[in-house]
């Protein structure tokens, strides 16, 4: 982890954009921007035509420029380039770097740094060119006339004119009321409160003047500029190209915590030792969830916080792992690796549990996996954009902590820690062995679980059988006709998730019904009530493999669950043989929720796809194999049918009916 590094379209984007674009279009213009301008474009001609030249023979190619210093730029040992530094008459400076691993040109940067009017050198024009030397991207910075830090950045287009676009870099905060909900305090680089998304969430204290305008303050605070605008910009690796990193991280909370209120807080670079301040701010304002997307190799940057953090035990602070790829149990990140008892720390995993690449662990200084890759958050500019890695799993997990005390306000820190802690899948889901607790699927919806890990209610057990009989399937008679296969899957619920073996029949019925069209007759469905810890009335695919190897039921099986803990997942979704080759213990299975409509109809879609060993869907009106369940989609085709009985008969799930049977036992 890089010292102080932070880590890691909707409708109307556009508009948004252009709005932001519009407040940033008043600011003045800087004096002189044509010099600078023809000094990167000199800079960026000379180190084109001799990347590999010496620093004197690289200042032969800039008028009036001298050599000063020139670097190796070193990766994993192996030189890839140079950094070189220019003065130039009057006091201003030019900083290259060129990057050609093996002596091919790959990319270069110039910046023209200027004196203020105080003397001291500041950013002034940068450009950045391809292997082609052609420029691909410049920017500008705009002062204003106070001699104070940029305003603006400037947008340049390839030939180092003015584009017309301007990012703003300290603009003042508009004008608001206070949302209302939980207050969430974020330690990261700001946001961009000129986006509607963010201004509206922002929390205030108060009509401002109090003459009921709704101009309140907001409460949060820039630590590293020290004033009340804590703007998203992180300048530490370019003041050109700031990173732009805590607009994200606030959508991603803001979205999954309708009920919080945001705190913003600029995070004090220059100076760590202020997060003793800004924690110590937060407390004052009542602030009980802290969110940190951001850390450093160095423990002494956070001696402050951990002091605070201490002081202060009515908080907890979610903080993200780091995206260093490695265990910071042996080589610690802080502040996750700091022995608090007020904190949660997360890193991201992929949507089955597994460590994402990148994404730190360490069993005793990690406590959670949540799934942090490929999210969808609102970008600086007001664009949505895919986000990845433990910086976004952070506020997923501040979000529920929101939701929880918006519930429970009376709530301690330890029993908020322990409500999100044991809202965890057990130790067989994904990676959980790299981390304290466990991996949490679903952190949007933890809170309406209850605790999954119950050890006093023992392993999963068959409770009670029963059987539904051609009396119940078929109530008016038995309507086996001419039916040439018979079918006998499985049901099984657990005690406790919401299914009773009542709320199975109009179901089955249906299924009945509809697999008659192709001449199969059902003469019974075994009925299995499950016992065992609430993680198993979910729906996950780690669950499913345990729950199987733990419970040996006939197949196919129909598994009738509460909610699915999937990522994305479906109501209901089934498992063949064309889709389970890299999981076959799911093989011949059917997971089923509460919300899943029209049950009848879905039942026989899910079970048709097993029959056919087949995902494939059809556009037909009214037939059953449509994406989507209705009252009148039920038809099977001649075609489908044939397909349906062929495979389902291949692969041992239907039987060829025997003329004369006995009736099956009757529901009991």
């Amino acid at each position: 982890m890089r010292r102080h590094i932070l880590r890691g379209p909707v409708p109307g984007a556009g508009l948004r954009a252009a709005a932001f674009l519009a407040v940033a279009i008043l600011l003045p213009i800087a004096a002189g921007a044509v010099e600078p301008a023809e000094r990167v474009r000199q800079a960026v001609q000379a180190l084109c035509e001799a990347p590999a030249a010496s620093l004197d023979a690289m200042a032969q190619g800039i008028p009036d420029a001298r050599g000063l210093r020139d670097e190796p730029i070193v990766s994993r040992g192996i030189e890839i380039g140079r950094e070189r530094h220019f003065a130039l008459a009057g006091g201003s400076r030019i900083q290259a770097r060129v990057l050609a691993p093996g002596n091919r040109l790959r990319r270069l940067s110039v910046e023209f740094w200027s004196p203020g009017d105080d003397g001291r050198l500041r950013p002034d024009t940068a450009a950045i060119a391809g292997p082609d030397c052609n420029i691909a991207a410049a920017r500008q910075m705009v002062y204003g006339s106070d001699g104070k830090g940029p305003l603006a950045i400037r947008h340049l287009d390839a030939a180092l004119d003015p584009s017309g676009i301007r990012e703003p870099l300290n603009p003042p905060v508009p004008p608001g009321v206070d949302p209302g909900g939980v207050a969430v305090a974020m330690v990261d680089s700001g946001v961009n409160y000129l986006l509607p998304e963010i201004r509206e969430r922002l929390a205030r204290d108060g009509d401002g003047d109090g003459d009921g305008d709704g101009d309140g303050n907001i409460i949060g605070y820039d630590y590293w500029d020290r004033d009340a605008r804590p703007f998203d910009a992180n300048p530490a690796r370019s003041p050109f190209f700031p990173q732009r990193h805590g607009t994200r991280t606030a959508s991603i909370l803001l979205r999954e915590a309708p009920e919080a209120r945001l705190v913003p807080y600029r995070y004090p670079r220059p100076d760590m030792s202020r997060m003793a301040e800004l924690v110590a701010d937060a407390a004052g304002h009542g602030i009980r969830i802290v969110s940190i997307a951001m850390g450093s190799g160095d423990r002494a940057d956070w001696q402050a916080f951990a002091a605070a953090a201490r002081a202060h035990p009515e908080m907890l602070f979610v903080i993200s792992a780091g995206n260093d790829g490695r265990n910071i149990d042996q080589a610690p990140v802080y502040p996750a690796a700091l022995p608090l008892d007020n904190t949660i720390v997360v890193t991201s995993s992929l949507p089955d549990g597994a460590l994402a690449r990148g994404s730190n662990w360490g069993p005793e200084a990690v406590d959670l996996l949540v799934p942090a890759e490929q999210l969808r958050a609102l970008d600086f500019d007001g664009r949505e954009v895919p986000v990845s890695g433990s910086s976004y799993a952070a506020p997923r997990v501040a979000a529920l902590a929101a939701r929880l005390l918006a519930a429970g306000p009376e709530r301690t820190t330890a029993a908020l820690r322990s409500a999100i802690l044991e809202r965890v899948l057990p130790p067989f889901a994904g990676d959980a062995g790299r981390v304290r607790a466990g991996f949490m699927p679903r952190p949007e919806i933890a809170e309406t679980l209850p605790p999954l890990a119950d050890p006093d209610s023992g392993p999963p057990a068959i409770a009670t059988r029963h059987t539904l009989g051609e009396g119940v399937l078929y109530p008016a008679a038995d309507d086996a006709g001419d039916a040439r296969y018979t079918f006998e899957p499985s049901f099984a619920y657990f005690r406790g998730s919401g299914w009773q073996r009542e709320d199975l029949v109009a179901p089955a019925r249906q299924l009945a019904a509809i697999l008659a069209q192709c001449g199969v007759h059902m003469p019974r469905i075994r009925v299995h009530e499950l016992t065992g810890p609430p993680v198993y009335r979910y729906f996950h695919e780690a669950i499913a493999r345990e729950l199987i190897g733990q419970v040996t039921l006939p197949r196919p099986t129909v598994h009738f669950v509460t909610d699915t803990l999937q990522v994305d997942g479906w109501d209901a979704v089934a498992y063949g043989r064309s889709n389970t080759r890299s999981q076959p213990a799911l093989r011949d299975t059917v997971w089923f929720t509460r919300a899943t409509r029209d049950p009848g109809i879905a039942l026989a879609h899910e079970l048709a796809h097993i029959l056919m060993d087949s995902g494939a869907h059809t556009d037909m009106p009214g037939n059953l194999m449509r994406p989507e369940t209705a009252p009148g989609n039920t038809a099977l085709t001649d075609g489908q049918c044939r397909a349906l009985t062929e495979h389902g008969a291949a692969h041992g799930l239907l039987r060829a009916r025997a003329t004369g049977a006995a009736p099956a036992a009757a529901y009991r």
